[in-house]
């Protein structure tokens, strides 16, 4: 009697399995809201900051007052302010002064996450602190629980 030898079916390719393995469940984020602009800047000399998508969405012109505050979290908020104590200057900077730069542990050369909010004419700066307080959970996940 003679013996069959089965067939050899190679293993499926990386781009079938992309086409026939079901997908995995997406985790859907929330929507962001349609009225923010995102921006990046880095602290300059006497701690100027600026973006110029940020700056016009907003439409703080040269000679804006605006009021800057610290919030618990270690974020900064700007609001238009006649008697606001910080000025835009000519070229649209905005100058964080040097005691509440301290107080969120902000520095020269550190980079800035700004969100505009235009509705309602708000601008909060996130310090890296506030920022490494934001993303720990994923930081987390993401190494682990792996602390560094």
């Amino acid at each position: 009697m003679i013996d069959v030898i089965p067939a050899l079916v190679p293993p499926p390719a990386p781009l079938q399995q992309l086409i026939s393995d079901p997908i995995d469940p997406v985790v859907l984020l929330p929507d962001r809201g349609g009225s923010v602009v995102y921006g990046l800047a880095v602290v300059a000399d006497g701690g100027r900051i600026a973006d110029k998508n940020v700056a016009a969405a907003l439409g703080w012109g040269s000679g804006t007052r605006v009021d800057l505050s610290a919030a618990e979290h270690g974020a900064l908020f700007a609001l238009p302010d006649p008697q606001g104590a910080i000025t835009v200057n000519p070229k649209g900077y905005l100058r964080i002064p040097y005691r509440l730069r301290r107080r969120v542990n902000l520095f020269l050369g550190d980079a800035v996450l700004l969100a505009a909010y235009p509705d309602c004419e708000r601008l909060a700066v996130y310090p890296p602190g506030a920022l490494h307080t934001l993303l720990e959970p994923s930081r987390t996940k993401l190494l682990g629980g792996v602390r560094r």
